[in-house]
């Protein structure tokens, strides 16, 4: 374990300038302000400007300190705090994670996708902690490179097994991440369009996601989207591990059938262990059925029981702001879907809006989608088109960005009377208190920086918890 500093140096391959090589520690930390007595800490910015993170650090308790090796003048005269000189701290940074997750030989699942890696990775250790009990996830949906370190280090003896998300912002997260997480079990969800902006091209993004298997290891498992176009584009040739499928229309390996759906549900029957079985989980959208077999796969191949998968499933609690049910004005019913936004996961999102409202008023209110490049304009035109297509009978847009979803939606055909654009959140939520259609069904979505979700606080019935958000379940 690595639990003092001879073991630090020989893990970074560092040099101890001073202090105890016997000297014991207590984890490890790059962020100054979040250091905990006994621990070391890694001095990743560097440089002079540096030193004021330093004494930070020492001052929380640190007890050992990582640098870089041109780093030659200290700021403190304390022989007794242990000093180690590295190439490269962040690198070094990384390999102590690393070296923390091949103390623990324990099932491991990692997720990513374009959408809902939040949602599947919260199945899974819904079932995980069915059949293990102690079990380590990713927390919320801190999937960068930056939190995942922090995932990782968590990990102690008690845990049976662990699931993290895996997501990424630039080129070479999705490789960085999966190669330290070590999963026996690589999960792709999908590959839509988000990242485009950042990345440069949609090959580049199928890339990124694919290169999730650069920490699988050969008896490991590959488990991808069957009814996904880009998934079909991934270049697989190096993989050694086995790749399986899993989806509702095409070829697969994992199939969903009799799919159903209701307000705070989605069933459908799947083939586990060469039985048929009824599975039911209380979260709406078909979309979520896509979600629900790649944690169904992965169990499988951990050979957990049937009884355990159906239990995680029923008892699995959709993550905040996805898909949460909320009470509104003029007994209006709110789908609070703000977390975050791409055009697929919109697209999702509208057609439960069109599932849940049935013959009700249907009302999408839509937010910018950042991250999309110069495929900005395309990507909002789209998401507006099928706001006609699926027959929505009302938009509101928010946000500059967001027009093109209102200029794509004319573009099909809806009226201009149905329509309304508002640059500023407040100016919508205004216009929405003064004209919510009574029994209305509204879709709230966005990227996170819109925040619609304050819309939804906003426009909740008055008689709910002023506290907290009101869920219909």
């Amino acid at each position: 374990m690595l639990d003092n500093v001879q073991t630090l140096c020989k893990v970074t391959n560092g040099v101890l300038r001073q202090g105890d090589p016997q000297q014991k520690i207590a984890g490890i930390m790059s962020r100054c302000k979040a250091v905990k007595p006994g621990q070391v800490y890694f001095d990743v910015k560097g440089g002079p400007g540096s030193d004021e993170n330093i004494l930070v650090a020492l001052d929380k308790g640190a007890v050992a300190l990582v640098i870089s090796k041109h780093k030659k003048k200290l700021p403190f005269n304390n022989h007794k705090i242990s000093v180690i000189a590295v190439p490269k701290v962040w690198d070094a940074f990384w390999d102590c994670v690393s070296y923390h997750r091949d103390q623990f030989n324990i099932p491991v699942v990692g997720v990513t996708g374009t959408s809902g890696k939040t949602t599947t990775k919260e199945m899974i250790a819904s079932i995980f902690k069915k059949k293990w009990g102690k079990i380590l996830k990713t927390e919320q949906n801190l999937n960068l490179p930056s939190f995942v370190p922090g995932h990782i280090m968590r990990l102690t003896a008690e845990h049976k097994a662990a699931v993290f998300e895996i997501g990424m912002n630039r080129r070479g997260h999705v490789a960085k991440q999966s190669r330290v997480i070590k999963p026996m079990i690589g999960i792709i969800t999908n590959i839509g369009q988000a990242h485009v902006g950042m990345l440069g091209s949609k090959e580049a993004v199928i890339e990124e996601k694919g290169s999730i298997i650069k920490g699988i290891p050969k008896n490991g498992y590959l488990l991808i989207n069957a009814d996904d176009e880009n998934s079909g584009k991934l270049d697989l040739s190096s993989f050694q591990g086995k790749t399986l499928r899993f989806g509702i229309k095409n070829k697969a390996d994992y199939v969903a059938e009799d799919i159903a759906t209701g307000l705070d549900f989605v069933s459908f029957k799947t083939v586990i262990y060469g039985k048929e079985e009824q599975i039911r989980v209380p979260i709406s959208g078909k979309h979520n059925v896509y979600n629900a077999l790649a944690a169904i796969a992965a169990s499988t191949l951990l050979n957990i029981e049937v009884k355990y998968i159906k239990q995680g499933l029923a008892g699995f609690r959709r993550p905040k702001l996805r898909l949460q049910l909320v009470k509104g004005i003029n007994d209006s019913l709110l789908i609070n879907d703000t977390y975050n936004a791409n055009p697929d996961s919109v697209i999702a999102g509208l057609e439960v809006l069109k599932e849940l409202a049935k013959d009700k008023t249907s009302i999408a209110v839509l937010g910018n989608m950042l991250e999309q490049g110069v495929f900005t304009n395309e990507a909002h035109q789209r998401v507006g088109r099928h706001v006609q297509e699926l027959g929505i009978n009302y938009l509101i847009t928010i946000g500059k960005l967001a027009r093109q979803i209102a200029v794509g939606a004319r573009k099909h055909g809806m009226p201009e009377e149905k329509i309304k654009s508002f640059d500023q959140r407040y100016e919508g939520s205004f216009y929405l208190k003064k004209h919510m259609p009574h029994r209305a069904v509204c879709l709230f979505k966005g990227s996170r920086a819109v925040y619609l979700d304050k819309m939804v606080e906003y426009l909740k019935d008055p008689a709910a918890s002023p506290q907290t958000i009101q869920i219909i379940r």
